[in-house]
């Protein structure tokens, strides 16, 4: 089973696959939400950020991906300085290695055309998960900490253009 493409959400369709697979795959966002918790999180969401579908080869919804654009000072902004990861759902029997690069370099280029004033790449990870802490340590730093659904997470920042370096996409935007 592999991913086969992204999809912004932009129809009603695509909010509407989106919110079915969150109530069906809550409990990988937090464990403790509730269907209530997640149809209040889904609807804010959807005024605040940007969704992107993870979808197979059949079209089928397999995951997630909800990013926002903020200013130095944190304030949404269309165009904003910063592109914040806000969460990445996948279903589990579609996660790889191989899916999390392929995804993070098809995110990255579509950041990079969506939004040319974005220089600082962010999102949070759990503290005390020590294989992704290490995994995303190679291409960010951890800045700073916060409380959050499941615990304390870690920060991680990096220079937006050392990220596209890092996954070998700079030279390739047009």
């Amino acid at each position: 089973m592999t991913a086969h493409h992204l999809r912004i959400c932009r129809t009603d369709e695509d909010f509407v696959q989106f919110t079915l697979f969150f109530i069906r795959h809550r409990k990988d966002f937090s464990s403790n939400f509730s269907l209530s918790d997640t149809l209040i999180h889904t609807l804010e969401t959807i005024q605040t950020s940007n969704i992107q579908l993870i979808l197979d080869e059949s079209d089928r919804t397999i995951g997630w991906v909800i990013y926002r654009y903020v200013t130095a000072d944190y304030e949404p902004h269309p165009q904003g300085e910063i592109v914040f990861i806000d969460s990445v759902i996948i279903a589990r029997e579609y996660r790889s290695s191989r899916l999390f690069v392929t995804g993070l370099r098809q995110l990255l280029r579509h950041i990079a055309a969506e939004n040319r004033h974005v220089r600082t790449f962010q999102f949070f990870a759990l503290q005390n998960d020590r294989y992704l802490t290490r995994l995303y340590s190679k291409f960010a730093t951890i800045t700073g900490q916060r409380d959050g659904y499941h615990g304390t997470e870690n920060i991680f920042s990096n220079n937006f253009y050392n990220v596209l370096k890092y996954f070998d996409i700079s030279d390739n935007l047009s």
